[in-house]
C-alpha cells in the first residue's frame, strides 16, 4: 500500500502523540527513579517486573574511562595447564598497562582469556587451569600473600598488577572450590562429570566466575555464571545476584555478567531494574548468529534497550565464531566504541564514559582524575573509535561481477567467519513491495501474542531484481545450543534476503551483495515484555552509526511499544531489528 508523504509525517505524529499519551506524557528516559524505595522492594523479595527502569538514580553525573580487550588467547597445553594460564596472566597485565596509560580506570578481560577454550578435562591438567577464589566480603589481597600454591599463582600475580597499576581488572576464570584436598599426581587421571551438569570431584566444585581486583588489588566481587552454554564441567551458580554488583572508588557501581547471561533476567537485568545499576561488564566467549544476535547487535541492542553502559569483551577466535569487543554508551545513547573486524586479531579498546551513580556512598569522581586521557593518544595504540570506525564503514570494496558494479563486501567475509543462523521458516514473513522513487510505503505485518509490526519504507531509486527485502514477526520458542536451551522471544525486523524465498534471509555474509537504494524511515511493535534490544547492522556487518537513528519505548496497560527512528539513509541495510526477551514464558522459567 502506498501513501503520500503528507500522510506518513501525519502519521508519525500521531504515532507519537499516541505513546506519549499512554505514557502519561513522559517518555521512559524522561521518568524519575526513585532508588530507595525499589531497594526497599527488593529486599522484601518483590521481582523486576514490578518496576520499569528509569533515568536516573541518583542525581551525579559521573565520567570514567573503561576499557575491554578482544584477545587470542595462548592455548598450547604441552607445557600444562598452568603454564596457559601465567602467559595469557602475562599478556593481561601487559595490556592493562597500556590502558591505564591511556587512562583508563576498569578494564574487562573475556571469557575463557586466561585459559583459553582448549580446556582438557582430564584431572591434573584441568586442576591446573583452574584457581582458588576468595570469599570478596573478606576483601583479601592476593598479592600480600607469602608463598603460594598452584591454585593462587594467578590470583596473586594479578592482584599485584592491579595494585602496582592502580586499575580495576575485570577477569573470566575457571574456579575451583573445596578441592584443597586433591593432590596432583603424575597419573593424568580421567575428569568425571556428573551428566548434564558440573564437573564432580570428591566435592571439588567449579565455576565459570568473573572475578573482580580493584586499584589496590583486593578481590572485591566474584560472579559465577549462572546461565552456562554447553559447559559440563562447570557448576551454574546460585549465589544472589547482588553479589554480580559492586561500587568502584571513581563512584560507579557495575554489575557483572558472563556471556549467554545477556539473554537472560538473571543477573544484570534484574540488577539493572531492581537496584538502578546503570553500567554493566561483560566477559564472553560469544557465538555469532544471524540476523539478530551477532555480537555488536546484542551488545548494542542490550545498552540501548536497557538504557545502560556495557563495556564487553570477547574472544578472538573468527573460524570458530567468536568475535568484537566494544564500550557501548547507552545511558546517554552516545556513539559506540568497537571493533568488529576479523583480521584485527588481539585489540584493546578505550573509551570515556558518562553515567548517573546510583551509589551515593562511593567516592565521587573529581575533576581531572582522568586528564592523562587523550584521543591524540589513540593513533598509537590498537583502539577503534568512533571516527575510525565511520572510516572503515564507507571503505567500500568495488568488484565487477558478471558486469555489475558490486556492493561492500564485509571483511569478514574473507576470514570465513562462522555465524550461526536461526530458523525463519516459523517466521511469519512478507517481501516488501518496490515503489516508485519518492513514493513512500506503510506495511504491517502481525504473529501470535498480539505482537503487531509497523514498517514505514521506501526505494529511492529503482532497485535491480534480485535485492529481496522482507518484512519478519515472529513470537515465540527460539532453541539455542543444539536444542537444549529453549528462550522466547518476540521479534521485528526487517531483513535482506537473496532471494524471495524466507530460508535465503540472514545469509548475507556469504555472498556479494548488489548495492541497494531501500530506505527503512521507522519500524516498531507491539511487545509483551520492557525487554527490547534494537540494532541496526548493515551488510558490511558493522553497526549503523548510533547519531543517525534514535530508539524510544512506551508503556501501556497491556503491552509495550518500541519504535525505531532512522534520520539517515541506509542503503546497505541487512537488519533492522527490534529483538525481545519475555523472560516469564521460557519453557523452563
Amino acid at each position: 500500500m502506498t501513501l503520500s508523504f503528507s500522510y506518513i509525517i501525519i502519521y508519525l505524529c500521531l504515532s507519537c502523540l499516541v505513546a506519549a499519551r499512554q505514557d502519561d506524557g513522559k517518555t521512559g528516559r524522561e521518568q524519575k527513579y526513585d532508588f530507595q524505595s525499589t531497594l526497599k522492594a527488593h529486599r522484601k523479595g518483590e521481582t523486576a517486573k514490578e518496576f520499569v527502569h528509569k533515568d536516573t538514580t541518583v542525581e551525579v553525573e559521573v565520567e570514567y574511562v573503561a576499557a575491554a580487550l578482544q584477545y587470542d588467547p595462548y592455548d598450547d597445553l604441552s607445557a600444562g595447564g598452568l603454564a596457559v594460564l601465567e602467559e595469557n596472566a602475562r599478556t593481561f597485565i601487559h595490556y592493562a598497562g597500556e590502558a591505564k596509560d591511556m587512562g583508563a580506570q576498569i578494564i574487562v578481560f573475556p571469557e575463557y582469556g586466561l585459559t583459553s577454550l582448549n580446556l582438557d578435562l582430564t584431572l591434573g591438567t584441568f586442576l591446573a587451569q583452574t584457581q582458588v577464589v576468595p570469599n570478596p566480603e573478606d576483601k583479601e589481597v592476593p598479592c600480600e600473600y607469602g608463598d603460594v600454591k598452584n591454585s593462587s599463582k594467578i590470583m596473586k600475580e594479578l592482584s599485584c598488577a592491579a595494585m602496582e597499576s592502580g586499575i580495576y581488572l575485570v577477569v573470566d576464570l575457571a574456579e575451583q572450590s573445596n578441592c584443597s584436598g586433591i593432590a596432583f599426581g603424575e597419573e593424568d587421571l580421567p575428569f568425571s562429570q556428573n551428566g548434564e551438569a558440573s564437573g564432580v570431584l570428591s566435592g571439588c566444585i567449579f565455576y565459570n566466575s568473573q572475578v573482580v581486583f580493584d586499584d589496590a588489588g583486593a578481590v572485591v566481587a566474584r560472579y559465577r555464571k549462572k546461565h552456562l552454554f554447553l559447559e559440563p564441567v562447570f557448576t551454574p551458580g546460585t549465589d544472589p545476584d547482588s553479589t554480580a554488583v559492586f561500587e568502584t572508588s571513581f563512584g560507579v557501581t557495575f554489575t557483572l555478567l558472563i556471556c549467554f547471561d545477556i539473554l537472560y533476567e538473571s543477573p544484570a537485568v534484574s540488577n539493572i531494574y531492581n537496584l538502578g545499576v546503570r553500567d554493566a561488564l561483560l566477559s564472553t566467549a560469544w557465538i555469532d548468529g544471524l540476523p539478530s544476535l551477532s555480537a555488536p547487535q546484542v551488545w548494542k541492542g542490550f545498552s540501548q534497550g536497557n538504557n545502560v553502559n556495557l563495556v564487553a569483551a570477547n574472544i578472538y577466535a573468527p573460524p570458530g565464531g567468536f568475535l568484537g569487543a566494544g564500550i557501548f554508551r547507552g545511558v546517554y545513547s552516545e556513539p559506540e566504541y568497537y571493533t568488529y573486524d576479523t583480521s584485527s586479531g588481539t585489540k584493546l579498546i578505550v573509551g570515556k564514559v558518562k553515567t548517573k551513580s546510583a551509589a551515593p556512598s562511593a567516592k565521587r569522581h573529581q575533576p581531572g582524575d582522568s586528564e592523562v586521557f587523550s584521543y591524540k593518544a589513540f593513533d598509537d595504540l590498537p583502539l577503534l573509535g568512533p571516527a575510525q570506525m565511520e572510516k572503515r564503514q564507507t571503505n567500500a570494496m568495488e568488484l565487477m561481477v558478471n558486469g555489475k558494479k558490486i556492493h561492500k563486501q564485509s571483511t569478514n567475509q574473507n576470514m570465513k567467519q562462522k555465524y550461526l543462523h536461526e530458523d525463519l521458516s516459523r517466521y511469519n514473513h512478507t517481501i516488501l513491495e518496490r515503489t516508485s522513487p519518492g513514493v513512500f510505503a506503510f506495511q504491517e505485518l502481525c504473529h501470535v501474542d498480539n505482537l503487531c509490526c509497523n514498517l514505514t519504507y521506501e526505494y529511492p531509486a529503482e532497485e535491480p531484481e534480485d535485492i529481496v527485502y522482507m518484512l519478519i514477526a515472529y513470537s515465540g520458542i527460539e532453541e539455542r545450543g543444539e536444542v537444549v536451551y529453549l528462550q522466547y522471544v518476540q521479534v521485528c525486523g526487517v531483513i535482506l534476503c537473496l532471494n524471495e524465498t524466507i530460508d535465503s534471509c540472514g545469509y548475507f555474509e556469504e555472498a556479494y551483495v548488489p548495492e541497494s537504494a531501500f530506505r527503512a524511515y521507522s519500524l516498531s511493535g507491539t511487545f509483551s515484555d520492557r525487554y527490547i534490544y534494537p540494532s541496526v547492522f548493515t551488510d558490511a556487518l558493522q553497526l549503523f552509526g548510533a547519531e543517525k537513528w534514535n530508539y524510544t519505548l512506551s508503556e501501556s496497560p497491556d503491552h509495550y511499544h518500541a519504535i525505531i527512528h532512522l534520520h539517515e539513509e541506509v542503503n546497505d541495510l541487512s537488519m533492522l531489528s527490534l529483538f525481545s526477551r519475555w523472560f516469564s514464558r521460557d519453557p523452563n522459567h
